[in-house]
């Protein structure tokens, strides 16, 4: 999918580019800060899905909608990346129909079922024909609930994961105070031996299975600052049994 971001945040955005670099079959199309750079990019280039927020600088990304909705732009998909969390917002954006919601700050795992969806329900689309049955309309509207969607975890390691290295990992986790709440990579370095990078990556993983929610926070220089909570207790520790 030909993905546009709409961020004014460059720190969101950053985060934004690296979460879709790492879900596959999307391919960045362009950048934008603004409104109006974001219609101009809609206006020359082919796009299918749009990572859009609301606040931008003295504009409403709620007008790309509109603009999407006025120039019959269907096969557009957008999700809505955004702080704004107000009940008309809401409203607003379900009615010019947007296909996801996505509230900051948000876990990988969130954005990629978000993007799994989104992707899942253009390829229904695409394979219409003819007379269309309560079956298929029930895999392109229903599709969490008819399980069309693809899962974000099949079970099967990424590249450069393994089980051993996973297991040490999950290990560690357990180990951590309980009573702390989150976590950051660094707290891991000791127990597991491993770079920060390495950590980051299993780290990653784990959240894009769902064990762990991954969360960055704002106001600080540089890149964001990662932390991550336990979600899934029990499958932690049968990753430390089966590994």
């Amino acid at each position: 999918m030909r993905v546009l971001i709409v961020e004014d945040d460059p720190m969101v955005m950053r985060l934004n580019v690296e979460y879709l670099n790492r879900v596959a079959g999307m391919r960045l199309v362009a950048q934008c800060e603004d409104v109006a750079s974001a219609l101009d990019v809609l206006a020359a280039e082919e796009v299918d899905l749009v990572l859009l927020d609301i606040y931008l600088r003295s504009r409403n990304g709620l007008e790309v909608l509109r603009w999407l909705r006025r120039h019959a732009a269907p096969e557009i998909q957008v999700i809505l990346i955004t702080a704004a969390g107000e009940a008309e917002t809401v409203r607003s954006a379900h009615a010019l129909g947007v296909c996801d919601y996505l509230i900051k700050p948000f876990s990988f795992a969130r954005f990629q079922q978000a993007l799994a969806l989104a992707s899942h329900g253009r390829q229904q689309l695409a394979s219409l024909d003819g007379e269309v049955n309560q079956h298929q309309l029930d895999r392109l509207f229903s599709p969490q609930a008819e399980g069309a969607a693809p899962s974000v975890d099949d079970g099967r390691l990424p590249k450069g994961v393994t089980a051993v290295s996973l297991a040490l990992v999950a290990g560690a986790i357990q180990a951590l105070p309980r009573d702390e709440g989150s976590f950051t990579s660094e707290a891991l370095l000791a127990t597991t031996g491993m770079s920060r990078v390495t950590i980051r990556k299993y780290l990653r993983h784990l959240a894009t299975r769902s064990l762990l929610s991954e969360a960055f926070h704002y106001g600080q220089v540089g890149r964001p600052s990662f932390t991550y909570q336990v979600v899934d207790r029990p499958a932690l520790a049968r990753l430390c049994r089966e590994c």
